[in-house]
């Protein structure tokens, strides 16, 4: 089931086919099934099911035939005897019957997981410029001029003082901004121009300061900014070239305590950092030469953490290449707060209109730039600028990140890692093409697999031939027709003994003794059939199967028919804990303290979600989460530290979008069981 953003009402179709059909059904959570690609209502397995939640919910069920399952219990019961034994005899009928009149099914192979079928096609802002995209469109980067030019933009206009009559004069004419030199400006409106007031005060101050240092130019955005509303975007894409071309940038302030309230502004990192020199004026006094290590003294609120910027970037004012340093950057740009201009002089202050205006601050340290959007968000913003400068492959690292800030999880930035990665450690598998309506990153080249979450299937292995295992196997079925001998043996020694008055003490002995050994044979039957499915397992056919609550390994095993030991973890999961015990075994292990931990949790966290098991049958391991919602899909999105990265997501039926709800660390190696899938979105703003 594809499906495509769609307004929602009582006579509007929830989704949509690949075939764009038109589909209605409720609110509750649906999934994508993986045999037919319709669109389902979810129903999950459930330790103890709740009819609460926006899913349908059942008991516990398993595929497996049934008295494979029961000669699981019995033989646990028989060599480990607890307090329900007595059941035993119960169990052991209930077993004899399902041997009889339940005959096992064959399970089919296959050496892929579940696929998953779903696929974006909604619209989307497009890496790639021959992607059609009204997005594209609407966001002007298809301006080919403007494509064209990375750092050498000038500013449109400039505030002119003219020697022969005394005056200033704003001249835009493009020869003579172009070559002329510059004073640039920056100030804080909340300091200078309080409620509106105090413009000409600013203005008189700055032109002082420009004569007196020798210059008959500046830019102050207070007159040099355009007011057409369609030259907006522009101006605020060149806002960095304004003070990289200026022979230096000029603070203005309105006193020497007004250092922090100057310094709290988005835009002073990028002013600062990309001057060729700074100088400052505060109140009447004189201009002042200032470093960018004195600055960090004064105005910033974060200094050793901003300082270690400068260190990094101020020395030569080369560009920032190293991937730490681009996000501590946008870190410290995200700390200050913003005023974005409208672009307007009404008042003498501007009013605040680019939503996303930090990240155009920010995108004057890239090599790359983009054309400010009044419309999309942070995210959206961010996306479109690392996806034009995508040598770090910023986004694609960002997706596999488990943000340690659990209300984070669904949106794709992610910078800290609750399992301690930098994003450096990360190696993504997938691309990022484009952003949705929502801010989701379209990935292609995904590898994903579809989660199965109303039982437990009966799972087809191929094992290694043993005859021991093949006649334990039988051995059921024969203690049957041994009992069956024994009977007949028995009968035809009463039938003579009642008709003819002959008592043949042979047969009597003989049948007595076949049915002595036949009842034995049972008894053990469980014994034969544990054993006989219990042969090491060369291949089993994939699966990816979920549990709302806690289960045990053991459990899982017996769920699955699969008598090997399933592991915990011992490096994968939030619940991993490190125990003494571990770390003195011979063997990399999880430990069973992490059931415990998962065992004594809330079954709800209103931040963090629901509690959730994940059996991978492929590994023969368990994983313990939590989720606001059952994840449908598994994606695998790269590797870290030995082990890859799948992101657990739920699926938005309405919009084709996938919701992240948690990050595991499993084997890179099921990577390879899985299918390719099309185009996914993933990450979106809710």
């Amino acid at each position: 089931m594809n499906t495509v953003l769609t307004a929602t009402g009582p006579n509007q179709p929830r989704c949509y086919n690949s075939q764009l059909k038109p589909f209605y059904h409720g609110e509750r959570q649906r999934y994508t099934s993986p045999s037919t690609a319709q669109c389902k209502e979810l129903v999950v397995q459930s330790v103890n099911p709740s009819q609460t939640n926006s899913w349908g919910e059942c008991q516990i069920r398993s595929r497996v035939p049934v008295h494979v399952q029961l000669s699981g219990w019995l033989t646990t019961k028989m060599l480990y005897p607890t307090r329900d034994a007595f059941m035993w005899p119960l169990v052991w009928g209930a077993y004899l019957m399902a041997l009889l009149l339940m005959p096992s099914k064959t399970a089919n192979h296959d050496h892929y997981y579940k696929p998953y079928l779903m696929r974006f096609i909604g619209q989307l802002a497009a890496r790639s410029p021959r992607e059609c995209s009204p997005l594209r469109l609407r966001k002007g980067e298809d301006d080919k001029p403007v494509q064209q030019v990375i750092h050498s933009l000038y500013p449109r206009s400039l505030v002119v003082y003219d020697a022969t009559t005394g005056t200033w004069t704003i001249v835009d004419d493009e020869a003579v901004v172009k070559r002329k030199t510059y004073v640039a400006v920056t100030y804080c409106c909340d300091d200078m121009t309080p409620s509106g007031s105090g413009t000409e005060v600013l203005i008189q101050r700055v032109r002082d300061a420009t004569l007196h240092q020798g210059y008959d130019a500046y830019w102050l955005d207070l007159e040099c900014l355009l007011e057409d509303p369609s030259q907006n975007a522009q101006d605020l894409y060149r806002m960095s070239d304004v003070y990289r071309r200026a022979s230096f940038t000029l603070i203005v302030l309105s006193n020497e305590t007004a250092w922090a309230v100057w310094g709290g502004r988005v835009w002073t990192l990028a002013e600062t950092f990309l001057s060729r020199e700074l100088r400052y004026k505060a109140g009447n006094n004189a201009v002042i030469p200032i470093s960018l290590f004195q600055i960090a003294s004064l105005a910033y609120s974060h200094y050793d953490e901003e300082s270690n910027i400068i260190t990094s970037f101020g020395v030569g004012k080369d560009q920032l290449a190293r991937l730490d340093q681009n996000l501590c950057l946008k870190e410290a740009i995200w700390r200050r707060v913003s005023s974005s201009p409208q672009f307007s002089k009404a008042g003498g202050c501007f009013q605040a209109r680019y939503r996303a205006e930090k990240v155009y601050a920010l995108m004057g340290f890239f090599k790359h730039r983009i054309l400010p959007d009044a419309e999309e968000t942070e995210l959206q913003a961010l996306a479109r600028l690392f996806m034009a400068n995508d040598h770090n492959r910023l986004p694609e690292r960002m997706i596999s990140m488990f943000p340690r800030d659990p209300r984070a999880m669904n949106q794709w930035y992610t910078k800290e890692d609750e399992y301690g990665a930098k994003l450096g450690d990360i190696d993504p598998d997938v691309q990022v093409i484009g952003i949705t309506h929502n801010g989701a990153l379209v990935l292609d080249g995904c590898r994903a697999a579809a989660i199965r979450w109303k039982d437990f299937p009966y799972v087809a292995f191929a094992t290694k031939r043993s005859v021991s295992r093949a006649l334990a196997a039988l051995g059921p079925y024969l203690a049957v027709a041994v009992y069956v001998v024994g009977v007949a043996i028995l009968g035809v020694g009463q039938f003579e003994k009642i008709n003819w008055g002959v008592e043949d003490e042979s047969l009597i002995t003989g049948g007595t003794v076949v049915l002595a050994i036949s009842l034995l044979m049972l008894l053990l039957s469980p014994l034969f059939t544990t054993y006989g499915h219990s042969a090491p397992n060369i291949l089993a056919r994939p699966w990816l199967v979920g549990v709302r609550g806690v289960i045990s390994p053991q459990q899982a095993s017996e769920y699955l028919g699969d008598f090997r030991r399933t592991l915990y973890t011992p490096s994968s999961s939030p619940f991993k804990l490190a125990t003494s015990k571990e770390r003195e075994s011979r063997f990399r292990e999880g430990h069973d303290s992490q059931y415990e931990a998962a065992l004594a949790a809330s079954p709800f966290d209103p931040i963090e979600g629901h509690m959730f098991t994940l059996v991978d049958n492929v590994s023969g391991t368990i994983y313990y989460f939590r989720a606001h919602r059952p994840p449908t899909v598994c994606i695998f999105t790269g590797t870290q530290g030995g082990l890859g990265r799948y992101v657990l997501c739920s699926g938005e039926c309405s919009n084709s979008e996938l919701r992240r709800e948690t990050v595991l660390r499993m084997p890179t190696c099921i990577s390879a069981f899985m299918h390719t899938c099309d185009w996914v979105a993933l990450g979106g703003e809710t």
